[in-house]
Parts: structure tokens; sequence; C-alpha cells
């Protein structure tokens, strides 16, 4: 197929118009996959999400416009945007009901996902609008409509917005809005500017006024700008993150850090392990530029002190995800060996052990770490080694990673 043939704008112009029907199937349709992009966003499961992509119609109306402002059709065009109003209509009244009824509540990653626009939106919807104006071209679009449906991911965002609504959260309804317009705004212009390449190698007429392409230049710019300092914070937070982990890496080989995060002009660490001083931990401080965080002052939260851990800091800093509390009943392997370690131990020195506390480490960075805190009868640094040399020799075997600890409360 030579390109003369791939890029007939008989069939583009065919395959435009037949997508624009104003018919309740379309509104059907599009209502079951918002609901299905809501479902997945709100159990954040990806698959589900990509399902709703592939049978969400609302791309055609956005084709249309740019394809109406190519040939400069305004019949074409207001079709096109009616039929736009009535679908995003349709897309925020599904959205906004499922989440209001829905009993979970919080934003899940998903959703979070989709509050956070950068460039690379821009770039995607532009290249994405480009490859669904070819494959309206061909005879036989195969799978480019599709893959062009998953990529620009217009439901997402537009649920999204439903989710925000129905939680009364302008932040996120702004922030997924932005998104949506990001996609619905740059695969139009694609649409539009291929089709004009298109109609120029046809010989037809495809000018357009200077007034107009002043217009859509300052758009496009207006748009694009909110995008590009958020991805200015995302790339500066990301470096900042990777300078961070090899900051701990190399500095602080000894302690165990439970967290650590930039907040404003300030690191925050949490950490279980060896005490450090004043002097040490201004030393840490004049070794941050080296990492090129010089602008940054570190605070560390000593979560223990020697070998001895507090029943609240334990508290705070387990995985209460999986625990609950910190004596309940586990469900994967890894925390079946921790509870099975805790019984041995119990079962060991009873006359030794008061109690046991164990649980897994509420790390960012979801390392599997078990944390295990003993109260001992007797609180001697005799007793404190042989339940220690105890405990460690028993979590090798159970193939636990351990980090032991003493409270005396």
């Amino acid at each position: 197929m030579d390109n003369e043939e791939l890029l007939k704008s008989d069939i583009i112009d065919r395959h435009v118009r037949q997508g624009l029907g104003l018919s309740w199937v379309n509104f059907a349709v599009l209502f079951c996959a918002t609901l299905i992009a809501s479902v997945g966003l709100n159990m954040n499961s990806v698959a589900v999400i990509i399902g709703a992509m592939l049978i969400s119609p609302i791309m055609d109306p956005i084709i249309g416009m740019g394809y109406g402002f190519g040939i400069r059709d305004t019949k074409l065009i207001r079709k096109a945007a009616t039929l736009y109003v009535i679908e995003l209509v349709v897309a925020l009244v599904a959205a906004t009901i499922y989440f209001a009824l829905s009993p979970i509540k919080d934003a899940s990653e998903q959703i979070i996902a989709r509050t956070q626009p950068a460039i690379w939106d821009v770039l995607v919807a532009f290249f994405g609008g480009v490859a669904g104006i070819i494959g309206s071209a061909k005879k036989d679009p195969g799978n480019i409509l599709p893959g062009v449906a998953i990529a620009t991911a217009l439901i997402p965002p537009l649920s999204t917005v439903g989710y925000g609504v129905s939680q009364m959260n302008w932040s996120i309804v702004f922030s997924a809005g932005y998104l949506f317009l990001i996609n619905t705004f740059f695969i139009a212009l694609a649409t539009m500017i291929c089709t004009l390449i298109f109609n120029l190698k046809a010989k037809k007429s495809a000018s357009m006024p200077l007034k107009n392409q002043i217009l859509i230049f300052a758009a496009a710019i207006v748009i694009t700008i909110p995008s590009l300092v958020s991805a200015s914070k995302l790339v500066k937070q990301t470096y900042n993150e990777t300078q961070l982990t090899s900051f701990v890496t190399n500095e602080l080989p000894g302690v165990y850090v439970v967290n650590k995060e930039i907040d404003n002009d300030e690191i925050k660490l949490a950490v279980i392990g060896s005490q450090f001083s004043d002097s040490e931990i201004t030393n840490l401080n004049q070794k941050l530029p080296n990492y090129q965080l010089g602008s940054y002052k570190l605070q560390i939260q000593q979560l223990s002190k020697g070998n001895y851990l507090s029943v609240d800091a334990f508290k705070k800093y387990v995985d209460q995800e999986k625990t609950k509390t910190i004596q309940t009943t586990a469900t994967d392997n890894s925390d079946k060996n921790l509870l099975k370690l805790k019984q041995q131990l119990l079962k060991k020195y009873p006359d030794e052990v008061e109690k046991v506390y164990v649980g897994q480490m509420a790390s960012k960075s979801k390392t599997k770490k078990a944390i295990i805190l003993v109260q001992l009868k007797d609180d001697t640094k005799e007793n404190q080694d042989k339940v220690k040399k105890y405990v460690e020799n028993a979590a090798d075997k159970l193939d636990v990673n351990p980090s032991i600890h003493f409270t005396k409360e």
C-alpha cells in the first residue's frame, strides 16, 4: 500500500463522520465505559482501566472537531462539539454517581496518578492524535485506534474528575480536568494539522486565516505552560529522591531508615539503629552538598535508643495493613513465619520473655524487613544477648530479615 492510498482524504472523511452518531447506543456504551473505568480507579486495577479505554467512544468527537477545523466545515465542527459536550456530561454523571455510592472513598494510586499532568502527557496526546488520524485514513484501522485510545487515556482522568466532584475535592477536579483538557486539545490539534497536510498533498484548499493560526498557537502555549512547570517539579523531585537514596546508602550504613521524605527545605529521616550525636548530624549535613542536596537541612528522628524501642514507635512504624494490631493473625508466608518465630521465642524462653511484638516495617521502598520487639522480665545484658542470638538463628531458618529491639514498657 503506497502513501497515496494510505492517506486518501475520502476514507478519512467517511471514518470521521461515521464516528459522530448522536445515538443512545454511543451514550450507553460511554456510560458503561465510565463505570468500568471508575471501578478500575477505585480498586487500583490497571487491567480494568485499560478495558474501559478500549470501549470508550469519547475520542471520536475530538477527532471530529480537529478534522472539522482542518477542512473548515462549520457544520461538522458543531456536530462534533455537540456530541463531545453530551458525552462529557454523561461520563461525569456516571463517574460522580459511582464514587458517591462507592464505600471506598480513599483516593487510590491510579486516581492520584491522574492528578499530576506533565509535558509528557502533551506529547502522548499530540502523537496519539497523529496516529488516530492516520488510522482513520486506512481502510482497515486495525489495532491503531484501540492503541491510541489506550495511550491517550481520556476516560480515566474524566472519571477522576467525577471522583473529585463526589468528594468535593476541587484540587483533584482541577488537576484531573487539566489532564483531560490536555488530551482533548492536543488530539484535536494533531488531527487538524494532519488534515491540513493531507489536503495540501491532495491539492485541496487548506489555507487557514492568520488570525486563527495565531489563536491556536497561543492556546497551545497557554495550555502547555502548566504541564512544563509540573514536569520540572517532577524531574527535580525524582532527582532529589535518587540523590537522597544514594546519601542514605553511603552515609548511613549502620541504621535502618524506616521513612525518608523531602519536605520544603528539610530532609526528614526516621531511623532505627545507632544513636546520632549532634556532631554526627552536623557532619552529615555537611555532606549533603556532595549529593546536590546542599539547599536542604537534615532532620533525623531516632526511633530507638540503642537496643531499646518504645511500643508507641513500634506501633507507628509497623505495617498496619498486614498486622492490623500488633499481635493479629497474618495472611502471607512472611507474616506467618514471623508469627511462628514469635511463638518459638516465647516457648524457648518462658521465664525470661514477658512479651513479644512482631510486624513488617512500613517502608516507602516497600522492603520486607521484620521488626521484633521484646520485653524481658529481667532486662539484663546477658538475657538480651541470649535472646538476640536465638532470634537471629531462628529468623535465618525461617527466611525472616529481622530488626531486633527491646522495650522497657
